[in-house]
């Protein structure tokens, strides 16, 4: 398990479970605030570290339906969930064919998944070229058709994660969630940008907002959420049933603490025992080559907002050993424990692409 130092009280006023009225699958969430899922980041390692961080829902990178059934051994160790998982994990899906999600679902439902979720966000050309992503919201009538095959030939609950729409003349969303909801999807996760804009300009929450007014089923809103306070607020003005963090999370990790008050936000847990946490898992995963690409690009991000981040993370892809770049991080840390990290701000550029 992870160690934490000062951990405090938990005096926050906020939501740490969604609402009683709640039920289905949502009502097994630990709490209102979910992990978002990354394309080539919330793998098996990271999930297991943010599940230990207490976010309320856990869901996979994005993995593709037709790779799993084509027996591709890279793609299907993408499902492997960890041991003992606190709280609800699902496994994110894309494609084209409805048939696909299907034959799919079994191995997702087999590798122990709670959920299936289908990616209707992802704006990279690669995956909305296929008609998938972002591509599946242009029409909702067929999009309710698509999800209705689905949610029908398999056996897991079924939820979505969207964008607002294609772009600002085609902003579907809320044809796009009544069709989830005629379909049986158990909720819709809405990132706040369309297709267009991809990862530019803010999130729209009073669009999000008008559509959990609007909505028969629970929403869940995503974007520009880079600290505990924000993830609150936007919980309470938007009145969604929980908000998902990712970038915010990439730079700190223990940001599910300390929104449901489990860790005082004045309080920094050391990033080494983190790091040092991190690697124990990824070794048991993965090569060398792989544990230290990931390895690094976690140093790297705890490291975003000192001064000096830009020559540590220099520094850090010419390291090629895990005892290297553990010694590299704690002379860096140790350098900067009496410093300010500058806030991460909701207009900073950071991990811009690729992430639904």
């Amino acid at each position: 398990m992870i160690c934490e130092t000062n951990d405090s009280p938990n005096t926050s006023t906020a939501p740490t479970a969604p609402p009683a009225a709640l039920s289905g699958l949502i009502a097994r969430a630990r709490n209102p605030y979910w992990m978002a899922p990354m394309s080539g980041i919330t793998d098996v390692c990271y999930r297991q570290l943010i599940d230990e961080m207490d976010a309320g829902v856990v869901i996979s990178e994005l993995i593709s339906a037709k790779g799993l059934i084509y027996s591709s051994e890279r793609t299907r160790r993408m499902l492997t969930i960890h041991e003992k998982p606190g709280t609800i994990i699902g496994i994110q899906l894309f494609g084209e064919m409805a048939e696909d999600f299907i034959t799919a679902s079994r191995m997702v439902e087999e590798a122990g998944a709670d959920f299936l979720d289908i990616n209707l966000g992802c704006p990279v050309t690669k995956v909305t070229k296929k008609g998938c992503g972002s591509a599946l919201m242009r029409d909702p009538g067929n999009l309710e058709k698509f999800l209705s095959e689905i949610k029908n030939g398999i056996g897991l609950p079924l939820t979505v994660k969207m964008r607002t729409g294609w772009n600002e003349q085609e902003l579907t969303i809320h044809e796009c969630v009544k069709a989830a909801y005629n379909a049986g999807c158990e909720w819709v996760a809405i990132h706040g940008r369309t297709r267009a804009q991809a990862y530019e300009g803010n999130a729209d929450w009073d669009l999000i907002k008008n559509v959990k007014q609007n909505a028969k089923l629970p929403i869940i809103g995503n974007g520009d959420i880079r600290s505990a306070q924000r993830a609150r607020e936007r919980l309470e003005e938007s009145g969604v049933d929980a908000v998902m963090i990712g970038r915010g999370a990439l730079r700190n990790p223990w940001i599910f603490k300390q929104c449901t008050g489990k860790l005082g936000e004045a309080i920094d847990p050391s990033p080494m025992n983190l790091l040092t946490y991190y690697l124990s898992l990824l070794e048991t995963h993965y090569d060398l080559r792989r544990t230290l690409i990931l390895l690094r690009k976690l140093a790297v991000w705890l490291a975003f907002g000192y001064p000096g981040s830009a020559a540590f993370r220099k520094s850090m892809f010419q390291l090629h050993s895990a005892e290297e770049i553990l010694n590299c991080s704690s002379t860096f840390f140790d350098d900067v424990s009496k410093l300010d990290k500058s806030p991460f701000q909701e207009s900073e550029a950071f991990m811009m692409g690729g992430h639904g």
